[in-house]
């Protein structure tokens, strides 16, 4: 006995009600996302200030970028507030999901609400605190380091003042704050882990760090991976820290790829020439992002082989 099997167009149209139901879905995201992200590529290439006609501009938009010097500026710093925050806030998540891993720790609940707390904070409030943090005449940090180092007779440190200083502030900032957030992901990653490899290797007489070097840094390296990648994102695109904090300051010794867009787009009015470096930029990281995914994966087939 042969079904007779109904045509494509009749099976669409029998189950039209079902697209009825998603229909909305498709249609906020075209409005409010395929929308603005087809017409940012449309400036890229046209000179125009938000109010005024537009001008087609071709490459020239793209040819600026290479003499822009506040452009590299930006990426500069964006490099080193990263390069200052990046590897301790990966290392104390690290640790302290290791902690909140061992079997032995009570009220684990409490200290990972507690951790994860200021991701949630609203910045005006974090800003507030820490601007009195960083005061260079009446802070806290200051105080704390003068009466905890009296042999080294230290000065104020001017943290939101200087160039140099004003880096390390926003970074101690951006690791107090998303630390919680990259430990809960690395707690989730070890959790994932059989507790059968662990137990296997105490019985071949393996020490904590050979476990911790042979077993959970192998497994937990598609974790670290992906932490490591959504902090960089999260570096090229900061901005609301950098904003309350320094607002880019002293100078633009603390404007990041971020604060620059921010700048051009919403101080200077050049919108195509913002949209040509976000979409400059946003291609690199693609482009990194899928090299290191393609290094991950075969980092992964090796230590499987």
């Amino acid at each position: 006995m042969t079904t007779e099997t109904p045509k494509p167009s009749l099976s669409l149209w029998r189950h039209r009600h079902f697209y009825l139901f998603i229909a909305p879905f498709f249609l906020i995201f075209a409005v409010f996302g395929l929308y603005p992200l087809l017409f940012s590529l449309y400036l890229s290439f046209v000179k125009w200030d938000g109010l005024t006609q537009i001008h087609w501009a071709g490459l020239s938009n793209f040819q600026k970028m290479a003499h822009d010097d506040q452009l590299w500026t930006a990426l500069s710093n964006t490099v080193v507030i990263g390069l200052l925050y990046v590897p301790p806030m990966m290392i104390l998540a690290f640790v302290f999901a290791q902690l909140l891993n061992a079997p032995w720790l009570k009220f684990k609940s409490l200290y990972r609400a507690a951790f994860f707390i200021p991701c949630v904070t609203p910045m005006a409030v974090i800003a507030f605190v820490f601007q009195l943090i960083f005061s260079s005449e009446h802070g806290v940090l200051n105080y704390a380091l003068q009466h905890l180092f009296p042999f080294l007779h230290l000065t104020p440190i001017p943290w939101l003042e200087s160039e140099g200083w004003s880096k390390a502030a926003i970074a101690i900032l951006v690791v107090w704050r998303w630390t919680g957030y990259n430990m809960v992901l690395m707690l989730a990653g070890l959790q994932g882990i059989p507790g059968d490899y662990y137990e296997a290797a105490e019985l071949d007489g393996a020490s904590k760090i050979q476990q911790m070097i042979h077993i959970t840094l192998p497994l937990l390296k598609p974790t670290l991976a992906f932490c490591g990648l959504l902090s960089l994102l999260g570096t090229l695109y900061m901005f609301d820290e950098i904003f309350v904090m320094t607002n880019g300051g002293p100078g633009s010794s603390s404007t990041n790829f971020g604060m620059y867009l921010f700048q051009i787009s919403f101080d200077d009015f050049r919108l195509g020439y913002a949209s040509c470096v976000a979409y400059s930029v946003a291609l690199i990281v693609v482009l990194a992002t899928m090299l290191m995914n393609r290094m991950n994966r075969k980092n992964v087939e090796a230590g499987l082989r």
